[in-house]
């Protein structure tokens, strides 16, 4: 009877140990606010151009060529963007670089764009503008 109960209790201990292994919480790096796993995953300058440069070639139709050129104006805004970003400046002066950035980049797509393209990339940022707006006015911890 001793016997199979410490066989019993071996056994079991054996089939338990694997469970005890298992992480039992996320990563805090993946997990936003209410524990709601991030869409966005930080990435390089690089690739943030080249998906975005991707998504606009796409929405927009564009030629290989046009597309190059997109390609390096979205790589030179990521790369200063993320210059600014990891900078010691103070937030406002932060804000005020990442405007300029962004208008220098409005006016080099102007040189790259057809006028009609470029009214839907606006509109594109029109959409993508609502769209966060109504999510943070929807957002329970706003409230």
């Amino acid at each position: 009877m001793l016997k199979k109960t410490a066989f019993g209790g071996l056994i079991l201990s054996l089939l338990a140990l694997p469970l005890l292994a298992q992480k039992t919480t996320p990563p805090a790096a993946t997990a936003g606010k209410n524990n709601q796993t991030l869409r966005y995953q930080p990435t390089d300058p690089a690739t943030r151009a080249r998906r975005q440069t991707d998504q606009m070639t796409r929405y927009l139709s564009l030629d290989q060529a046009t597309s190059k050129k997109l390609y390096a104006v979205n790589l030179d805004r990521a790369q200063k963007a993320e210059a600014i970003m990891k900078g010691t400046d103070a937030s406002k002066s932060k804000a005020k670089a990442l405007r300029e950035n962004t208008d220098a980049y409005k006016t080099k797509l102007r040189e790259i764009l057809t006028p009609e393209q470029m009214a839907k990339v606006e509109q594109m940022q029109e959409q993508r503008q609502d769209r966060a707006r109504s999510s943070r006015e929807n957002d329970p911890v706003n409230e």
